[in-house]
């Protein structure tokens, strides 16, 4: 409600921002390059203080609780893969106070995940190296994916997860994302429109305000930012296509 942001250099990056969210809608952040959608999921994980206006979440102030508080209602896939340097199972068990056996798997297989760890010599007790150096691209997406799954926060932040991926591993993951945004909210800091085609909004950022917010069908049918930069994307891909000679 009315949130302003500044960085210590003096630089602006959210001004007088307001907004609501819902329990099960899923809103994309859009924009170019430092238009402010990392600093709006900044605040909303309470990283920041706002110099002005208030966040809530359930009407509740973010200025009456604590950072535990708001993080504990909220999960992350991010596009780089945050594993901690140990096994499978305590990796996807990290932040669930009472895990077991039972429901790391059931999370894995959600997550698309269990067909690949059953197979590793030691299965879930298999060690991820430093960074999870010992797994590919999508494996280690799918094992943030399952983390997620198992925490089942009613928020769930997506930063592009599966940009960095090849084709068949995106597949793989997206699956997986499919499972674990079933009924909560899902913020989704997007750079491919290809992954946000089915949100229910989407939130134009510029300049740290917000300049327009739809559907993605009825923001492609506006002149703006969003229908400038999904323009440039289609361009981008059949340029890609006529390279090899497909289209």
């Amino acid at each position: 409600d009315d949130v302003s942001f500044a960085y210590e250099d003096g630089t602006n990056a959210i001004r007088t921002m307001s907004f609501e969210m819902n329990p099960n809608e899923k809103v994309a952040l859009v924009g170019h390059s430092g238009a402010g959608k990392s600093t709006i999921v900044n605040l909303i994980l309470k990283f920041y203080q706002p110099q002005s206006g208030e966040i809530y979440i359930n009407d509740q102030s973010y200025s009456e609780l604590s950072h535990q508080d708001v993080r504990e209602h909220i999960s992350l896939v991010f596009q780089e893969n945050e594993l901690f340097s140990s096994t499978i199972y305590n990796n996807v068990a990290y932040g669930v106070e009472k895990p077991n056996e039972k429901l790391v798997i059931e999370a894995l297989k959600k997550a698309n995940a269990w067909e690949f760890v059953k197979k590793l010599p030691k299965g879930l007790k298999s060690e991820v190296g430093e960074r999870g150096v010992k797994l590919s691209g999508g494996q280690k997406q799918r094992i943030q994916i399952a983390r997620a799954i198992m925490k089942d926060a009613p928020i769930l932040i997506l930063d592009e997860a599966t940009s960095s991926l090849d084709s068949r591993s995106e597949s793989l993951v997206q699956q997986g994302l499919e499972n674990l945004m079933n009924n909560r909210l899902v913020i989704i800091i997007a750079h491919r429109f290809s992954t946000i085609q089915n949100v229910d909004r989407v939130f134009v950022i510029n300049d740290g305000r917000i300049v327009d917010a739809d559907n993605p069908k009825a923001l492609s049918k506006k002149d703006g930012i969003y229908s400038e930069l999904l323009k440039y994307q289609v361009e981008g891909n059949k340029k890609l296509l006529a390279n090899y000679d497909l289209y």
